[in-house]
């Protein structure tokens, strides 16, 4: 394997991992939606003016509409949550569960075109599920309030939803200005409903820790900026099967820190949903193509 291309998968695969524990130690000191927000705003800008430094064209009206609907699916009603909920909940467990987001994007997906969803993911989804139980199970044993468990389930099924219906919504022809429109626009509105919820006005910054902020930064320059350039320059030199390996590694690299670092627990239960989880997204992930004249 080439150095750049052992590169960007290293990036995907631990960058994209590690966030979950970026987003606990961001979220310690910093409010949710502002935290979102910012973050968002400041990589989308980033990357809008990157695409148009690279003659992209900018969004016309149409697009900015379609990018505000995706936005507000992978970024207001998806990450912004999620933040809020590992205040709570250890960052490996919802790390685990987000990893059920190709088994509701093969589900939203038959939805959408009617295309059978084959023997293979269907195997894979039966994995996933009950790996979600036991997650489920975890996670209401170690937390009596069932509200983050509620909150992390829709925040993966709005991040599926968005990913799949938003296909068909317009968008820019340009990837980076695409995703680039999205980050801006949902970290726009993510950052004023923190402000109506009142979280500009509780906030001290006297408050916040330096490892907060630095850990703010490396969301927005590394989650957000480095490991998505080298996700899509991977989807343009590399078969898109293997890029996706990034979804049931990133789970495990989420849990593996989370309790070198984070000091998480790792129980034999948490243990089991991964068996079940990883191996589940990795037949959804590898399935071939289903026909509509395949059953």
């Amino acid at each position: 394997m080439e150095p750049l291309t052992l590169f960007a998968f290293l990036s995907i695969y631990i960058i994209w991992g590690s966030t979950y524990l970026g987003i606990k130690i961001a979220g310690e000191t910093l409010p949710p939606f502002l935290l979102a927000g910012a973050r968002f705003i400041v990589a989308g800008l980033a990357m809008m003016a990157w695409a148009r430094w690279r003659n992209a064209e900018l969004p016309t009206r149409r697009e900015w509409l379609g990018a505000t609907g995706v936005g507000i699916c992978l970024v207001v009603l998806s990450n912004a949550p999620i933040v809020w909920v590992e205040r709570t909940v250890d960052s490996g467990l919802v790390a685990l569960f987000t990893a059920a987001s190709p088994i509701l994007i093969s589900v939203f997906t038959r939805m959408r075109t009617g295309i059978p969803i084959g023997r293979r993911k269907i195997a894979g989804m039966a994995f996933g599920s009950v790996g979600i139980a036991v997650l489920a199970s975890a996670t209401l044993e170690a937390t009596a309030d069932p509200w983050p468990l509620i909150v992390v389930l829709l925040s993966v099924a709005s991040w599926a939803f968005g990913s799949t219906y938003g296909l068909g919504w317009p968008q820019p022809r340009n990837l980076v200005m695409q995703s680039g429109a999205q980050m801006a626009t949902g970290g726009l509105l993510a950052f004023l409903i923190g402000i109506i919820a009142g979280e500009l006005t509780t906030f001290d910054p006297a408050t916040v820790s330096t490892r907060s902020v630095l850990a703010w930064l490396y969301l927005t320059l590394f989650g957000s900026m480095l490991a998505y350039t080298c996700y899509q320059w991977l989807m343009r030199h590399v078969e898109p099967t293997k890029v996706a390996t990034s979804t049931y590694v990133n789970p495990v690299v989420a849990v593996l820190l989370g309790v070198t670092i984070g000091g998480e627990a790792l129980n034999s239960r948490i243990g089991l949903a991964m068996l079940l989880l990883v191996p589940g997204v990795a037949l959804v992930v590898t399935a071939p193509k289903v026909s509509a004249l395949e059953r």
